[in-house]
């Protein structure tokens, strides 16, 4: 029989051992998928990896890219301060929802100003919309010892309604348009596109700038160190005279202010206005649960695993446009990753032993 027995040591051999095992896993169940849904396999794979240098114009296809990459990781590196603390924090969607309506909100309160100077102020609301929504699951926990896993998930859909709401009703605007919306905001306290036709702006700048920031927090601090206690030894945070419950609303904060930085940037840069929660809300926050565990919770894994998860979705959305494969083999990707990096991450901490059955031994001995 199979046991797992413990490493005494784990080096970088055998976390690069283990992620190359799950990138071929991943590579091949996915050749398999467009074996499945394409007449062109071939042509589909070589699109979808070569997509940036077809088409339209290759600042354009990597502007998308780059674009994913920032929403998604910095909403990721936010969840990982909770997890790496065992605070389960999947509630993201719905805290950047929170984001974007304080967002707006912000906007509304300054008399929907038309000038630059009011940008910080509505990104400042976004932060603290994110942050407030997501002290409501922590909470809970705390003083009520729910399971935040299910109360921060049940967030998301009263986020999303409490959105969908505000569209149809008090914020409601053009009664012409398509579609639930707010009237638009000025264009003038927009980001602005660093090269036309693109969509690297500003506000990418921002995440970038607020990932970078925790990042550092996480790596060279005694945030970061206390975060890793609370992630290894539960028990020895309290001998290093660290609160749990303070673990808790600290982790919920930072992931609140990442989420709700990133729905106010989305808002402010992408939309200009908020639209029905099932037209606005692109999943961002589910996805970047799974990019926190592909990059295993540290900024640099969570950064490429942001990046490798935006250029697949970039790349299956042209081979739709392009040979008519659904694009959801993205999600099919994203999905086939994540486990396989998760079944393949016990190779980082054990190593696979084949050991005789007791009734074996029992046998051998008589």
């Amino acid at each position: 029989m199979f046991t797992l027995e413990p490493r005494p040591d784990i080096t970088l051999w055998t976390s690069l051992r283990s992620s190359a095992i799950a990138l071929a896993i991943t590579a091949c169940i996915s050749l398999l998928v467009l074996l499945v849904m394409s007449d062109r396999p071939a042509d589909a794979i070589w699109q979808m990896l070569t997509f940036p240098w077809q088409g339209r114009r290759i600042e354009v296809q990597f502007g998308l890219v780059f674009q994913q990459t920032a929403y998604l990781s910095v909403i990721a590196i936010g969840l990982a301060v909770g997890f790496k603390a065992n605070v389960w924090n999947i509630g993201a969607e719905g805290q950047f929802a929170l984001g974007s309506i304080a967002a707006y909100a912000g906007y509304l309160a300054l008399g929907s100003p038309d000038g630059l100077w009011a940008l910080p102020f509505i990104l400042l609301a976004g932060v603290i919309g994110g942050c407030l929504w997501a002290l409501i699951p922590a909470a809970l926990r705390i003083t009520c010892n729910t399971n935040e896993l299910l109360t921060s998930l049940m967030m998301v859909y009263i986020g999303s309604h409490i959105l969908t709401y505000l569209c149809i009703g008090p914020w409601k605007g053009d009664p012409k348009a398509g579609q639930a919306e707010t009237y638009p905001m000025a264009d003038s306290i927009r980001p602005e596109a660093f090269i036309s036709g693109t969509e690297l702006h500003s506000g990418l700048l921002i995440l970038f700038a607020a990932f970078t920031l925790l990042a550092i927090i996480l790596l060279f601090t005694l945030l970061g160190y206390r975060l890793r206690v609370a992630q290894h030894t539960p028990r020895a945070e309290r001998f290093a005279g660290f609160s749990p419950d303070n673990t808790v609303w600290l982790s919920f904060l930072i992931s609140g202010a990442m989420a709700g930085l990133a729905g106010a940037v989305y808002l402010t840069a992408e939309t200009g206005k908020l639209i029905q929660a099932e037209n606005y809300l692109e999943n961002f926050g589910f996805a970047a649960i799974v990019i926190a565990f592909l990059g295993r919770l540290h900024p640099i894994g969570i950064l490429l695993a942001a990046f490798m998860i935006s250029y697949v979705n970039v790349g299956a959305s042209y081979i739709q446009a392009s040979l008519g494969v659904d694009d959801s083999v993205a999600d099919l990707i994203e999905v086939t990753a994540l486990f396989a990096f998760l079944s393949t991450a016990m190779l980082d901490q054990y190593r696979i032993k084949l050991t005789s059955s007791p009734a074996v031994k029992k046998q051998a001995t008589s």
